[in-house]
């Protein structure tokens, strides 16, 4: 036997090692952390090089409401800064490419008013349901019978309406709309609290990132855990008795604990052995969540040609390769780039590519959607194929299809979307331990994060204007109803 501890956490991403910083440094408890990587980090990976400085392959945003990554970076000296965002967002929707300015590429009344009715419909569907246990909300078996492209296709008037929604979930889950239950879709935005909370990046999900990269949380985590963080050591084996739980690694090294918390995506329990066996519904769970499919890419150029004409790097895309991006220069303004995200089917076909394809795909498509020759000579092009990632299994978050929820939902834990739900999890986890060696309460286990002082948020949804605006139902109705009566009147003055 290597090691006896109180605690093994396996996975040394920001779950696990916030798990073991809770349990070590703030209440003394002899904790082992078992990485698999040859570095901490998990789904944040920082890479650096004096071509671009550094760069985030991973997990690298972060904005208003995660108050609990956004304390964490803050003990740990680690300074956010904005994402540029000022000027035009290019959309290439339909083969059609389009700039503007606002909310819209489009004057249709009809679509705005099917764009704004969609939003007000998500976030009100989600009100419905328990963050805690979103398998008893009042509608939950209807609404995991059905795929959030069944619910598009059913709510949607417009192609407008339903191709930026498409949009808006895809950017957030890394996944096809048909393969994700609309329940577990509801859940995740309320847990992000909304839809625009989640889409934007002024006032939202993607507002900030960390100077000098968002694994800087783990490895500052890891030096002051010291040797108690073991790296190369994928977990094989876990056998448990009445009194302790032996770990055993690939390399046959073993630890024997009285607790362990798995830090590792569900899916990827699959390549251990349990003995005894896991639970039946937790087994069956585990066989029906994949992960998500995402390539991140980054490409610098000598200077950033879109800033010079007025856009602000962002393109909504449903062409190939990418249907997301964000500039991606240094807050100084040195080492212009553009990120991009290659998601869902688009995923699984260009991570057969050699990463030359895909950066000759990468900048033919910003030369059409930035209008610039320039797009197709970039000085460096990086990018992170997290579907080949042995580890990780894909990127960001599970992927629950329809029935999931609601048969195994008992089997499950929240979601973990952003980084800050890395850090929820890992010390919930951390906390439920402590309360089982009966170092807490059981009411100190759930704990509510006070709102950053440095990062505020401001309520971030539909305005009171957008709010009571009428549905497309409605219009047409009214619309109808005008017509006949118009129609109507003119016949009786005919007839007299």
């Amino acid at each position: 036997m290597e090691r006896s501890v109180d605690v093994v956490v396996i996975g040394g991403g920001i779950s696990g090692l916030c798990a073991a910083k809770l349990l070590a440094l703030d209440y003394g408890i002899s904790v082992v952390v078992l990485e698999a990587r040859n570095r901490v980090g998990g789904r944040t990976n920082t890479v650096q090089d004096p071509k671009f400085k550094y760069v985030d392959l991973g997990g690298a945003y972060v904005g208003p409401t995660q108050n609990r990554i956004l304390r964490i970076a803050k003990e740990l000296g680690i300074q956010t800064y904005k994402v540029y965002n000022e000027g035009s967002v290019v959309e290439l929707l339909g083969g059609k490419r389009r700039v503007f300015s606002g909310d819209f590429s489009t004057w249709n009344p009809i679509a705005m008013l099917d764009y704004y009715n969609m939003i007000r419909i998500l976030d009100q569907m989600g009100e419905e349901i328990p963050l805690d246990q979103p398998w008893k909300a009042p509608k939950a078996k209807e609404w995991d019978s059905m795929t959030v492209k069944e619910f598009f296709d059913k709510t949607c008037w417009t192609n407008y309406a339903k191709k930026r929604m498409i949009q808006v979930y895809n950017d957030a889950m890394a996944a096809e709309p048909r393969q994700m239950s609309l329940l577990y879709y509801l859940w995740y935005l309320k847990s992000a609290d909304g839809v625009l909370r989640i889409a934007a990046i002024e006032n939202a999900g993607q507002e900030r990132k960390f100077s000098g990269g968002s694994q800087q949380i783990s490895n500052k985590i890891k030096d002051k855990l010291g040797d108690m963080v073991i790296l190369n050591s994928p977990v094989c084996r876990l056998q448990q008795d009445a009194d302790h739980v032996v770990v055993t690694c690939e390399n046959g090294k073993r630890y024997q604990a009285k607790f362990v918390i798995s830090a590792m995506p569900q899916a990827l329990l699959n390549s251990v052995s349990f003995e005894p066996p896991l639970p039946p519904l937790k087994n069956q769970l585990i066989q029906r969540i994949p992960m998500g499919s995402v390539i991140k890419t980054v490409t610098y150029y000598k200077t950033a040609f879109w800033r010079e004409k007025g856009l602000n790097g962002v393109l909504i895309s449903d062409s190939s390769p990418a249907y997301v991006t964000v500039d991606d220069t240094k807050p100084d303004g040195s080492y212009p780039a553009i990120m991009s995200f290659i998601i869902g089917d688009q995923a699984l076909y260009w991570c057969t590519k050699t990463q030359e394809e895909r950066k000759k795909a990468t900048c033919e498509q910003y030369a059409k959607a930035f209008d610039s020759e320039e797009a197709l000579h970039p000085t460096h092009y990086i990018d992170r194929n997290w579907p080949a990632e042995k580890y990780s299994g894909g990127c960001y978050v599970s992927v629950m299809p329809c029935g999931v929820l609601t048969s195994f939902g008992e089997a499950l834990r929240a979601p973990i979307g952003y980084m800050d739900g890395a850090v929820q999890a890992g010390e919930r986890a951390a906390r439920e331990v402590l309360h089982a060696m009966g170092k807490i309460s059981e009411q100190e286990i759930h704990q509510t994060e006070p709102p950053s002082i440095d990062v505020p948020p401001v309520p971030c949804g539909l305005t009171t204007f957008q709010l009571w605006l009428p549905t497309v139902p409605v219009v047409i109705g009214t619309a109808t109803a005008i017509t006949a009566l118009v129609g109507f009147a003119s016949i009786r003055h005919y007839l007299k």
